[in-house]
């Protein structure tokens, strides 16, 4: 049956609107992360913060419009920086997939080059082991993030420059720095300076200073064909690719980094179905590491649950019921699967440590970079549910995300 999953779902990919993952917010003011899931077609309007963590270790907190956060894709942590010193910190959602790099200070060769102020935006292409920096003139340099940050890209000027550059973001699809400006304008540009598209400006004026931009990187477009853009302007970030973005609230008055990770949307984002009397399951569904094409051991996983519990993984390749009914009520959360043909069922049991995981290695030719969504909603035993004895997780969606 697994194999049945992986033919079906090879060749999804691009089908479906408003598909984002989730978006990490960063306060240097207040040392602070803000995890974020934005509206989709299967949890539409505005969505609370999910979770807000300590920034670690806290850095200095330099002038605004300094600072900036990235997050890598591929070994899953983020990426902070107060204007003049890079650190990095895992989310508590997975752990990281390799060592956590020191905090470093950004040389001041490197500062001297981006104009020789802080360093207004980061950005990681984490293919090629480079961090651009840039500042609020507009010069961006690629460096190693390792101690001393040997230059690896000579520094360049963002062309078309119209106002302080304030946010930076890498494209890894199409090769592509994106940089905005306090304005909301965007900037797409090939690393050393040539552009590649004219200055975007936002759909409308935001009520705030824009300090950072975020792209989405499951490749599947927002419900107008285009690859979701999202700014962050004071306590809220905006699809600045939809004419009318809704404001998506952060928490938080004044964030200056924003980073898309690779990380699978919720239906029901904030927190778990339990089975009534009972703690399990621990968490909404959850996943091992991050969701990026090229994981191949990348899984799904159900927490919270005692040893030995049996879980039913469900798939559904096809769409799924988007009012949620519920089926069993007060037990779980409503049934997002169409539970046709296009549904396929797996039985796995929880590990000692109460964690029951399926795996999805995101690899080709079964999972190619841009499949999805595939639908995932999963069940456990239930004594309190007199029909089915069984309790639903939320449902979440899965992509092949770039990383």
């Amino acid at each position: 049956m697994r194999s049945l999953l992986i033919t079906t779902s090879a060749g999804l990919a691009l089908t479906c609107a408003a598909a984002a993952q989730r978006l990490a917010a960063y306060d240097p003011m207040t040392a602070t992360m803000v995890e974020c899931q934005p509206a989709s077609i299967v949890l539409p309007g505005p969505v609370p913060p999910l979770m807000a963590y300590p920034q670690v270790p806290p850095l200095p907190m330099v002038a605004v419009p300094a600072g900036d956060s990235t997050f890598d894709n591929m070994r899953g942590f983020h990426w902070v920086t107060n204007g003049a010193v890079l650190a990095a910190q895992p989310t508590p959602q997975f752990p990281p997939a390799g060592p956590i790099p020191p905090v470093m200070p950004i040389p001041l060769p490197v500062l001297a080059a981006i104009g020789g102020g802080p360093v207004t935006g980061i950005a990681l292409d984490a293919v090629a082991g480079v961090m651009y920096l840039t500042g609020a003139v507009g010069v961006t340099i690629g460096v190693a993030p390792v101690p001393g940050m040997p230059v690896l890209v000579p520094p360049f000027p963002v062309p078309f420059l119209t106002g302080p550059i304030t946010g930076l973001e890498w494209d890894s699809m199409t090769g592509t720095l994106i940089a905005c400006d306090a304005a909301a304008v965007t900037y797409t540009y090939l690393p050393g300076g040539i552009p590649a598209g004219p200055p975007a400006p936002p759909p409308m004026a935001l009520l705030a200073m824009a300090t950072d931009v975020a792209l989405d990187r499951t490749l599947a477009p927002n419900a107008f064909g285009l690859r979701s853009l999202y700014v962050l302007a004071g306590p809220a970030y905006y699809d600045v690719r939809d004419p009318a973005p809704i404001p998506q609230p952060v928490g938080m008055p004044m964030c200056q980094g924003l980073a898309f990770l690779n990380h699978p949307a919720s239906q029901k984002p904030l927190g778990p179905c339990v089975c009534p009397a009972t703690t399990y399951p621990g968490a909404g569904p959850t996943t091992n590491s991050v969701m990026t094409s090229g994981n191949a051991g990348w899984a799904v996983q159900v927490v919270g649950l005692p040893p030995g519990f049996p879980v039913i993984f469900g798939f559904d390749v096809a769409g799924f019921i988007p009012f949620f009914p519920i089926i069993n009520p007060p037990v779980g959360c409503g049934l997002g699967l169409t539970l046709t043909g296009s549904t396929l069922f797996f039985v796995g049991v929880a590990d000692p440590f109460g964690t029951a995981a399926f795996p999805v290695p995101l690899i080709p030719p079964s999972f190619p970079l841009g499949t999805g969504p595939i639908f995932n909603q999963n069940a456990t035993f239930c004594a309190a549910d007199p029909a089915f004895n069984l309790v639903l997780t939320p449902m979440q969606t899965i992509y092949s995300c770039a990383p």
